[in-house]
């Protein structure tokens, strides 16, 4: 991987990495988690001018380095990611719900599902805002990202 200043890592055998089956599992989770969410009407709002398998490679990258794999993960670090944007707890327990049924798709084993998705809870935190005035643009002339909830149920 020409380009990214990585560290020499050893991966546990233990790791939360290892357990879940590697960067093949990561990627499979992370394909069909964004397939999810670039198909769901509120969550997709924030990711049209993304391409999609740069997300799930970003994201692959991130996790794989949070569960102790390979430190590949070249990118800003996840307050920065989100800062323009007004995720509300609601919006954040939604998305979790999708990388649960995401995860179990995938075939991660309970035990690992649940160490999964404690490690994505811990940035709730850095993500969540409680009104847009937490918001903040990134550059001059950025858009504060805030979508109205659609009318309706939301199924995730």
């Amino acid at each position: 991987m020409t380009g990214l200043a990585t560290t020499t890592r050893t991966i546990a055998p233990d790791s939360l990495f290892v357990q879940v089956g590697g960067r093949q599992v990561l990627e499979d989770v992370h394909r069909k988690f964004y397939d999810k969410i670039y198909e769901h009407a509120w969550l997709s709002q924030f990711f049209e001018l993304i391409e999609q398998d740069m997300i799930e490679r970003q994201q692959t990258d991130f996790m794989s380095f949070a569960m102790g794999g390979p430190p590949v993960y070249c990118g800003r670090m996840v307050p920065r990611v989100h800062e323009h944007m007004m995720v509300s707890e609601e919006l954040f327990q939604l998305r979790s719900e999708l990388l649960e049924q995401s995860l179990v798709e995938a075939g991660v084993e309970p035990n690992s599902r649940a160490a999964w998705l404690k490690i994505d809870a811990a940035f709730n935190h850095a993500i969540v805002k409680a009104k847009l005035s937490d918001c903040v643009p990134r550059y001059a002339g950025d858009q504060i990202l805030n979508f109205p909830r659609p009318k309706g149920k939301l199924i995730p």
